[in-house]
């Protein structure tokens, strides 16, 4: 992931454009105040993908569903989506 380093001065002075790069591009840039980073900027688009990841990250059992998904997956134990709509009627889940 590149990330782009600037001075709070520099980015005071271009925050329209950094902040239209971000959402078009989702480069994130590292702002610095004397030299230390003090601040983040990304796309509201990539700050709610972190904030979902987190969540889903936080909840063992989801974690738990994952992997047993990859492992499913890797073990070739899968469904046609033929077999997966017909499943999903025959529970009342889809109409026909």
């Amino acid at each position: 992931m590149y990330m782009t380093t600037l001075s709070l001065a520099d980015a005071r002075a271009n925050l329209s454009k950094l902040v239209e790069s971000a959402r078009t591009t989702h480069e994130r840039f590292d702002v610095t105040k004397n030299g230390d980073r003090v601040a983040v900027l990304l796309s509201a688009d990539d700050y709610d993908a972190l904030l979902e990841t987190v969540d889903v990250l936080s909840r063992p059992d989801e974690v738990d569903a994952i992997r047993r998904g990859l492992a499913e997956l890797e073990a070739g134990d899968v469904s046609s989506a033929a077999e997966v709509r017909a499943a999903m009627s025959a529970r009342g889940r889809l109409s026909a």
